[in-house]
């Protein structure tokens, strides 16, 4: 089975300077083969800093991402899944999966990451999943304040996927998860 770190919109060190704890902890004893990040670090090097360390990470451009090399989506295939990679810029509105559908849809892909929001949601339609992990740091879509802060693991094993989503008010951190399967080329709860 293959663990995947999905997080983004950490705005370090513009809008916060670190994770939540419980954020930290978690992730430095899990055992991650990969990470996915949807951008608007602003600063990697001060991002990473303020994170465990990290397994091999695809990271795509956010639009606070400035004089960074990183490409403005990828697709990455783990196991029977092909998974897009975008932060989110690409949509207007912003979050409108509907759009990413499309998007996901001519190129081939089974799931579809974004950021750009700040807001976690995991979306099933018509047979492809769309994952937002919103901000792993309470990044507001201000420059002051914190919100809500949230990830999301993957555990995939060949064509089943379960979506684990960590999310905390800074008092409660709380996990939840679902399970899919890909099925005859879409993907279905399971």
């Amino acid at each position: 089975m293959k663990r995947i770190l999905v997080f983004g919109d950490a705005h370090i060190p513009s809008r916060r300077d670190s994770i939540p704890t419980s954020f930290f902890s978690h992730i430095e004893s899990a055992d991650y083969s990969l990470a996915l990040i949807t951008g608007d670090l602003v600063r990697e090097n001060e991002m990473r800093a303020a994170m465990p360390p990290l397994p091999t990470s695809h990271m795509v451009q956010g639009n606070m991402d400035y004089g960074r090399g990183f490409d403005f989506h990828k697709q990455v295939q783990i196991d029977d899944f092909n998974i897009l990679l975008i932060h989110g810029t690409q949509l207007r509105p912003r979050g409108n999966v509907k759009q990413l559908y499309e998007i996901a849809t001519n190129v081939g892909a089974d799931i579809g990451i974004h950021g750009h929001t700040h807001k976690p949601a995991i979306d099933l339609r018509e047979g492809r999943l769309f994952l937002n992990p919103g901000t792993i740091s309470g990044a507001t879509g201000g420059w002051a304040g914190r919100d809500d802060a949230s990830f999301i693991e993957l555990e995939i094993l060949g064509s089943r996927l379960t979506v684990i989503l960590h999310l905390t008010d800074w008092q409660v951190t709380k996990q939840s998860s679902l399970s899919f399967e890909k099925q005859n080329e879409e993907i279905v709860r399971g």
